[in-house]
């Protein structure tokens, strides 16, 4: 007998199908499982999937990421910069890497979450105005995930995905300027480099 479809699977009585599909949706890691082999369902994250054909945005891979998120915490640097553009590395990333950390920030005047394995927190000031919601995730905007890209990242990793975040809307005189307010920044020096590098692409 055929295994049932995502349709018949997920709950007729809801007003819209999820965003994300978890195992709970359709009854369990089996059947979760099995539409993942059948191809009714692409992962995007550990247990999180989308139904095969969907158009994916950053609602999307924010809601994939969101278990990942400990109180107090928001995704970025190379994370948020993959919610927002769909790039990793620099390449297109359907799914959130494996083995890939999950890049955290956490504000000053919180305590520094507790280590998990695959995620790294950093120490980040300036969050409040800094992180918008997406899906109910917390993610930093795009133009401080902009900054905190070209401050971390190689710049032939960095420079794509600053050209990408910019297409999505980030304005990166403006990041530049974020950038040079901040009184201590690693990297400041390639940071520049990297976006003056992604505005000459943009600007030919």
């Amino acid at each position: 007998m055929p295994f049932p479809s995502l349709a018949a699977l997920l709950d007729p009585e809801q007003t819209a199908p999820p965003l994300i599909v978890t195992p709970a949706h359709v009854g369990g890691p089996v059947a979760w499982t099995e539409l993942r082999r059948a191809g009714a369902l692409v992962e995007l994250h550990d247990g999180a999937a989308v139904a095969a054909g969907s158009v994916v945005g950053p609602a999307h891979r924010a809601l994939a990421l969101a278990p990942e998120v400990p109180a107090r915490c928001v995704l970025g640097a190379a994370t948020a910069a993959w919610v927002h553009t769909g790039l990793y590395d620099g390449v297109a990333a359907p799914a959130w890497p494996a083995g890939a950390p999950v890049e955290l920030a956490y504000s000053p005047d919180t305590h520094r979450p507790v280590p998990r394995p695959g995620q790294v927190a950093r120490r980040a000031p300036g969050l409040g105005r800094d992180t918008e919601h997406l899906a109910g995730v917390p993610v930093t905007r795009r133009v401080r995930t902009a900054v905190d890209v070209a401050c971390t990242a190689p710049q032939e990793a960095a420079v794509p995905v600053l050209v990408a975040l910019a297409r999505a809307g980030a304005d990166l005189r403006e990041a530049t300027a974020l950038l040079d307010r901040r009184a201590r920044v690693v990297g400041r020096p390639a940071a520049h480099r990297a976006l003056s590098a992604a505005r000459e692409l943009l600007a030919g």
